[in-house]
C-alpha cells in the first residue's frame, strides 16, 4: 500500500487534470459560491450551477439569494423571486457556444438585483468567455451584515476546522468536467476506509464501497464516531477518471464534529474542516492520505489522527 501525505498531493499532480482529452460532451459550465474570510481568503460553500455538457449549446439561468449570515439559495431560472430573508441576491444566464483546442467558449450574462446593504449600484455584465478546465474567474461578491445577535462577523469554519470570521460571499464561473451519462457505458468502483489511531491502542478501520461513472462525483458517508458525548461525521465524495493505464482520482473529505445531539434544525453551524486531494493511481492500488489532524474543539477525537485509503479499479 502507498502512503501518501495530504501537503505533498498538489505539488505531485499538477497537471493531471490539463493532460485529459475533452470534447464538447465531456466538459461543462458552472457557477459556484464561495465564502470570503475577513482575511481575503475564498473556500467553497458547496453550492452551484451547471450549463450541462457544452455540446447542447443550450441557454440555462439561476437565481442566487444570499440571506443572513451567508447562507444562500440556488433556484432554477435567472427571472422569478429571490429567496424570503435575502439580502442580496444575482440572476445568472450561460450559453455555451462551443469547443476549441480544449477550450471552452461561453457567454456569461449576469446582474446584482438586490442588494439591502450600503453597496447598491447597477452591477452585471454581459460577456463571452474561453477557459479551459480547472480555470476559474470571479463574478462578484457583496458583504455579509454581522450577525444580529452579537453584532459581529457571522463565525464560519475553515478546511481546518478552525472557527474564523464571515465578511462576503463571492461568485466565481469555472468549467469543470461533467458525464454524459447517456453515452458512458463504464462503471468504476471505489472502496475507501476510514482509518482512526489512537494513541496506544492499535487502529480501527470503516470501510465504504461505493460504484459510479467517471467523471461524475460519488457521495460517501462514513457513519459517526461518538464518544463523550461528541460525535465525528466524515464524509465527502470522490471522482475516478481513467487515463489509459491510470486513473485519475479527486478526493474530498468533510468532517463535521459536535455535539452528538445536534440535529442542525437550530440553524447553527457545526466546525467543518474540507480537504481536498488529487490522486493518480494504478487500478487496484491502494493509497493512504493522511488527513491534518483535527481542532481542540474536537475534543478527545483532536488527539488521534485519521486517514483515507483508497482504492479504484474499472469494473466495466
Amino acid at each position: 500500500m502507498k502512503s501518501v501525505m495530504f501537503g505533498l498531493l498538489v505539488i505531485q499532480l499538477t497537471g493531471v487534470a490539463a493532460a485529459r482529452a475533452q470534447t464538447a460532451d465531456d466538459i461543462q459550465i458552472e457557477v459556484n459560491v464561495f465564502e470570503v474570510k475577513t482575511t481575503g481568503a475564498e473556500q467553497p460553500a458547496g453550492g452551484a450551477f451547471s450549463s450541462g455538457p457544452v455540446s447542447r449549446k443550450t441557454t440555462g439561468g439561476a437565481r442566487f439569494s444570499v440571506r443572513p449570515c451567508g447562507a444562500f439559495t440556488i433556484e432554477a431560472g435567472a427571472e422569478g423571486p429571490f429567496a424570503d430573508s435575502a439580502t442580496s441576491g444575482w440572476r445568472v444566464e450561460l450559453t455555451p457556444i462551443g469547443m476549441n483546442d480544449g477550450a471552452a467558449t461561453f457567454r456569461l450574462r449576469w446582474i446584482r438585483a438586490l442588494d439591502t446593504g450600503k453597496e447598491m449600484s447597477p452591477k452585471s455584465e454581459d460577456i463571452e468567455l474561453t477557459m479551459r478546465p480547472g480555470e476559474s474567474r470571479s463574478i462578484d461578491s457583496v458583504s455579509v451584515p454581522p450577525d444580529k445577535a452579537t453584532g459581529r462577523p457571522c463565525p464560519i469554519w475553515d478546511n481546518r476546522g478552525k472557527q474564523i470570521e464571515l465578511s462576503r460571499v463571492a461568485l466565481r464561473v469555472s468549467v469543470a468536467y461533467t458525464p454524459h451519462e447517456s453515452l458512458e457505458r463504464r462503471l468504476v468502483g471505489v472502496d475507501l476506509w476510514l482509518i482512526e489511531r489512537v494513541p496506544g491502542r492499535s487502529e480501527r478501520a470503516q470501510p465504504v464501497s461505493i460504484r459510479g461513472l467517471p467523471h461524475r462525483e460519488i457521495p460517501f458517508y462514513f457513519d459517526a464516531i461518538t464518544e463523550n458525548a461528541t460525535s465525528l461525521e466524515v464524509l465527502g465524495h470522490v471522482a475516478a477518471s481513467p487515463e489509459g493505464e491510470a486513473i485519475a482520482v479527486a478526493l474530498q473529505t468533510r468532517s463535521h464534529w459536535g455535539p452528538s445531539t445536534f440535529d442542525g434544525r437550530e440553524g447553527k453551524r457545526t466546525p467543518t474542516r474540507y480537504v481536498d486531494s488529487r490522486l493518480r493511481m494504478k487500478p487496484g492500488e491502494t493509497v493512504e492520505v493522511a488527513l491534518p489532524r483535527l481542532e481542540d474543539s474536537a475534543g478527545v477525537f483532536a488527539a488521534r489522527s485519521y486517514a483515507i485509503r483508497v482504492r479504484v479499479r474499472q469494473l466495466r
